[in-house]
């Protein structure tokens, strides 16, 4: 009897952790980026501010996923895919998500808060954009992969006020550009995916089909691409040229296994399973804070 509650109770922790999806929580390492690009990345007052901005963001797209999967619920029950997450799945019932969404909200927003106004106001920018995206513009093209977008922006704008350093608007367009990449990646993932019954999960898919997202998709990888290589060459100069590449091939990558792979659409983590992205990104990384730091 013991070990049948044990278990439940393993089942249920493992059901809410689920629920709030950790493996999503990448998203807010862009928080970060400011840091790395204004040379503060190796001052050590700037880190208990940006791990509490990072989990105070983890906390608010957590709330944010709840009420999602509480807003499709009968929805989701229809994805071949979503249909195993806890709510649809019945692991967990909706009251009981909706009291999780409201603690993880509230934890979020006191750490904001605790931070400063300005990061405290950005994670309400943040709840609110994605319930206005969950509740409406969800489905209407291509307003929805915009709203998507504008979050990525706003957690890289959140890393800028935390520690205090000028808002560039290379970060805002470069982090929209890519966000773009990442959505319109989604949105073919989903339509392989769901194949014909795409328009009955979600009306805006029957658009995208319509505006051929495989084109929107390559638009967007060309934008990423030329977006980074003009702010390399306008604020870096001719030693950034080096990463160029590197980018360039991260960004190929990603468009030409999603053609293949659904699964990296929904879940870019993947990506690292691959050992030449993962060499890629490495060498990246290394370049450019070698360049920034040292050079």
């Amino acid at each position: 009897m013991a070990d049948m509650i044990e278990r439940k109770i393993l089942v249920t922790v493992e059901a809410f952790i689920k629920l709030i999806r950790p493996h999503q929580w990448y998203k807010n390492l862009l928080i970060i980026v400011p840091a790395v690009f204004s040379l503060s990345l190796f001052r050590p007052d700037i880190w208990p501010i940006l791990v509490s901005s990072f989990a105070s963001a983890c906390l608010v797209s957590g709330a944010n996923y709840i009420i999602n999967d509480i807003r499709d619920l009968e929805r989701d029950k229809k994805h071949p895919g979503k249909r195993l997450r806890p709510l649809p799945s019945n692991l967990i019932s909706v009251r009981e998500a909706a009291i999780l969404s409201i603690l993880t909200a509230f934890a979020g927003f006191s750490i904001a808060y605790c931070v400063n106004l300005n990061v405290f106001l950005l994670m309400i920018l943040l709840f609110l954009n994605t319930q206005l995206y969950s509740f409406l513009l969800k489905d209407y093209a291509p307003i929805d992969v915009a709203s998507v977008s504008l979050n990525y922006v706003i957690r890289a704008v959140t890393g800028a006020y935390a520690i205090s350093v000028p808002v560039s608007p290379w970060l805002v367009v470069g982090i929209f550009s890519l966000a773009l990449l990442l959505s319109f990646g989604k949105r073919v993932g989903e339509i392989i995916e769901l194949g014909d019954d795409a328009e009955a999960y979600r009306t805006a898919l029957k658009y995208y089909r319509k505006m051929h997202t495989r084109y929107g998709l390559l638009a967007a990888s060309i934008l990423v691409i030329a977006v980074y290589t003009i702010y390399s060459l306008q604020v870096h100069g001719v030693k950034f040229i080096l990463t160029i590449p590197f980018a360039a091939y991260l960004v190929v990558f990603y468009t030409n296994i999603v053609w293949r792979n659904t699964a990296v659409a929904s879940n870019p983590g993947i990506l690292f399973k691959h050992w030449k992205f993962t060499l890629a990104f490495t060498a990246w990384i290394i370049l450019v804070l070698t360049l920034l730091y040292l050079l």
